[in-house]
């Protein structure tokens, strides 16, 4: 695979990260969150007052969110390179990949459908709100085992030139264990834990922003140094080798 496919992949990550918070945040006006507390006329009526900035931002952010998978892509290219013969660890976390990708798809949908006829009851559109927000923040179990795949490649990796120094496991790791707090959405309306909340929001995607951002010079570095070391030698710098005549 050449150099420049594979820092595209790359940097299909921040392009991703970047495009997805104008689209989530500066058009939808997803941030901060509807309370899970809030009433269903009060959703209702946040629907209606922002049907066009959602739906064109939920659109957006669904086009944009499928630049995680050559993101994920090229990560998972790097853990096969640690594991040589039998890249599972690289299968098993582009999987996971795939499947994070049909969630934010799905999320996206959801609150779509929440804004397409102005006439559904309001306890039907607090309910699509309801299951958008619940998978948004609740489907971390593979986002947990991609970050777990990452830090045992870093981990286990004796190469000369690791593209994945083994800070970055640990920094998988705690990106790992972030990411479970919105698994406790489900069973509270307020407080940190909730949808809204620290732990099941902001800090999950705070980290994952750090994350990406910091993935995002580990694999540009990493490439690029293994791209060079793989060179082939140029022939002006091989050595002649003086012919001799027969007989």
């Amino acid at each position: 695979m050449g150099k420049r496919v594979q820092l595209w992949c790359v940097w299909a990550g921040p392009v991703f990260l970047v495009a997805y918070a104008i689209a989530f945040w500066g058009i939808a006006g997803f941030i901060p969150p509807p309370a899970p507390s809030s009433s269903a006329a009060h959703i209702a009526a946040r629907y209606a007052e922002h049907r066009t900035g959602i739906r064109v931002g939920m659109l957006l952010g669904m086009i944009a969110s499928f630049l995680i998978v050559p993101f994920f892509a090229i990560i998972s290219v790097q853990i096969a390179r640690a594991e040589q013969r039998w890249p599972i660890l690289a299968v098993i976390q582009f999987g996971c990949a795939l499947i994070l990708e049909v969630y934010f798809v799905l999320c996206s949908m959801l609150w779509l459908a929440a804004t397409y006829r102005p006439e559904l009851d309001v306890a039907t559109i607090r309910m699509l709100n309801d299951l958008g927000w619940l998978i948004f923040v609740m489907v971390f179990p593979g986002y947990v085992i991609q970050m777990l795949c990452i830090a045992v490649a870093a981990f286990t990796d004796r190469s000369p030139h690791p593209v994945f120094p083994r800070w970055v496991g640990w920094l998988c790791v705690w990106v790992a264990l972030s990411g479970c707090g919105g698994g406790f959405a489900v069973f509270v309306k307020s407080g940190p834990l909730a949808w809204n909340g620290a732990v099941g929001f902001y800090i999950p995607l705070s980290v994952f922003a750090v994350w990406m951002s910091v993935m995002t010079y580990v694999l540009h570095t990493g490439i690029s140094r293994a791209t060079d070391l793989d060179a082939p030698v140029s022939a002006a710098r091989v050595p002649a080798v003086p012919m001799t005549s027969a007989g």
